[in-house]
């Protein structure tokens, strides 16, 4: 089987682009995985962004970090909501192929953060 280079970056520069959503970016260099195939990771992230698009009116803050273990992916959102709608419990499925793990962190009627690592 084939393995592909994604650019986390550039990847999350495409996604940007194509979404109708005022996005932040703050992305490090170098955070590259090897996958055979890249399109569950790029419905991932259109997921976590449209999810996090419903619950504010403001931008979403994404940035990138290359760390010595793992590239951490957060996405930031700030919401007044008190409770938020359930996360599609298949997204860790979809991420196991890339080694990646998302956790939630919601401090409620202030912000959401989704967090994702991807380990080297």
């Amino acid at each position: 089987m084939n393995q592909n280079s994604i650019d986390l970056k550039q990847l999350l520069y495409l996604i940007r682009e194509q979404k109708d959503t005022e996005i932040n970016l703050n992305l490090d260099e170098g955070c590259v995985l090897e996958t055979e195939d890249p399109k569950p990771l790029v419905k991932v992230l259109n997921y976590l962004i449209n999810y996090l698009a419903q619950l504010n009116n403001q931008s979403i803050e994404i940035s990138l970090d290359l760390l010595p273990e793992h590239y951490r992916l957060s996405l930031l959102a700030y919401t007044v909501a008190k409770s938020l709608p359930e996360i599609s419990s298949q997204l860790n499925e979809a991420l196991q192929p890339y080694r990646a793990s998302l956790k939630t962190d919601h401090h409620s009627g202030s912000y959401i953060q989704l967090t994702m690592l991807f380990e080297k």
